[in-house]
């Protein structure tokens, strides 16, 4: 079966019943294999549709994409009561689909345009799995305090 490791609500598995199962596992990819795929993907689509002001912006906005993803996943782990907050690859990839959908009539005049949409990516598919106001507010100031490090843009500007 496809079961995680304990931890989290998950109980421990016996290993008589874990004889009648064949294991498959990976590891998880380093952040730099992360940001190197991400930056490649978003680079390639900014480079093509944006000056090269805007498209140097996709490493900035890779590696702080990926360390909200890392905070998330390690500071956010489940509960019986947040039993949803089960964070994966594919949700760090869901940030990107989203600024693939960038138009460039609306950056064209400010870069934080940009900016914004990275900001209301991460909002969409982090926060809104969010249960109370308490890990809402966290996560604000995570985007904040990110933001600020790594783009140089905070969540007032």
């Amino acid at each position: 079966g496809c079961m995680g490791p304990p931890g989290g609500g998950r109980n421990p598995v016996s290993n008589r019943m874990l004889r009648h199962f064949n294991f498959l596992s990976f590891t998880d990819m380093s952040d730099e294999s992360s940001i190197r795929i991400f930056d490649t993907i978003l680079n390639s689509y900014l480079s093509k549709k944006f000056d090269a002001d805007v498209a140097k912006l996709s490493l900035p906005i890779s590696e702080a994409t990926v360390q909200i993803y890392n905070v998330v996943r390690a500071d956010l782990l489940p509960t019986p009561a947040k039993s949803h907050y089960t964070f994966n690859l594919r949700d760090l990839a869901r940030v990107f689909q989203g600024l693939l959908r960038l138009d460039p009539r609306a950056v064209a005049e400010d870069k934080n345009e940009l900016y914004g949409l990275w900001m209301h990516e991460n909002l969409r598919v982090f926060q809104d799995r969010m249960v109370n106001n308490e890990d809402r507010e966290w996560f604000r100031d995570l985007i904040d305090k990110t933001a600020r490090e790594k783009l140089g843009v905070g969540w007032d500007e």
